[in-house]
């Protein structure tokens, strides 16, 4: 029997994770219709961190939702690797804007819990749990309550929580936008630490454009609603980056330059 080789295009095709096809998302109610989304289309490479921006109440967040499967489209479609979705993924992790533990559960159990919700061998999950726990800094605070601990380190356990199923693709809707600037700027550090050692496939929401261009490979601009995507720049940084030095870099300043030129546009049409 012969084998087909696979052709270039279909080589080039795998390093494609998720694919957001023409998708529009409409929310009916008995009295009236709402568009969030018309015509979106955004491809996701592997090992890609996209950030996506916009005004309030652009669809930044459905969309998000709708590349996890928890909402659907109603026209077009999302696929992650090739196969569509249609429902709640078990290889897509989400970080919402509120850590949501359990206040009744110590750091280690919160994080098992994504283990007890997936059915997870016990014995593999703990294991990955003790990692990211040491990999987040979380160490000496396995046993603390969620009312002992700072808004940053209640973020840094929902993220280890996300991640312990090992998803092939991150997403996070303002993870940090309520924490105060000094910490959100040290979970800017680690995330971009996380994202970078662990070479995960991350996507972004903020309202932040210095958290979106500091972190992202990519940045998603979108218009206001129905949300679609006005414009997508490469960010052209070193995949290692300083705070300090990024801050002050000129590439930084030309991409969030540009952003802010388009949010201001966007935000004077709503």
């Amino acid at each position: 029997m012969t084998v087909a080789t696979p052709s270039p295009s279909t080589a080039v095709e795998t390093d494609t994770l998720v694919n957001v096809d023409d998708i529009t998302i409409q929310f009916d109610t008995k009295k009236s219709s709402v568009v969030a989304l018309r015509g979106v289309s955004l491809q996701i490479q592997r090992g890609e961190f996209i950030a996506i921006v916009g005004p309030s109440g652009c669809g930044k967040s459905t969309l998000l939702r709708a590349i996890s499967g928890i909402t659907p489209t109603t026209e077009g479609s999302v696929s992650l690797r090739g196969d569509q979705v249609v429902g709640p993924r078990q290889d897509v992790g989400f970080v919402f804007q509120r850590p949501a533990l359990m206040p009744w559960r110590d750091v280690r159990r919160n994080i098992l819990l994504q283990a007890e919700m997936r059915g997870m061998d016990r014995a593999e999950a703990r294991e990955r749990c003790e990692d990211l726990i040491q990999f987040t800094g979380l160490t000496g605070f396995e046993k603390s309550l969620p009312h002992q601990l700072s808004g940053g380190m209640q973020q840094r356990a929902a993220l280890c929580r996300s991640l312990l199923h090992q998803p092939d693709v991150l997403l996070m809707d303002e993870p940090f936008g309520a924490l105060d600037a000094l910490t959100r700027e040290k979970m800017n550090v680690e995330m971009q630490r996380m994202w970078r050692e662990r070479d995960m496939t991350s996507a972004l929401v903020t309202h932040s454009v210095a958290e979106a261009v500091y972190l992202a490979t990519r940045v998603v601009v979108m218009g206001a609603r129905p949300g679609h995507v006005v414009e997508e720049f490469t960010v052209n940084l070193p995949r290692e980056r300083d705070y300090e030095e990024t801050m002050e870099d000129p590439e930084f300043h030309r991409v969030a330059g540009r952003v802010r030129e388009l949010l201001g546009s966007a935000s004077s049409h709503e």
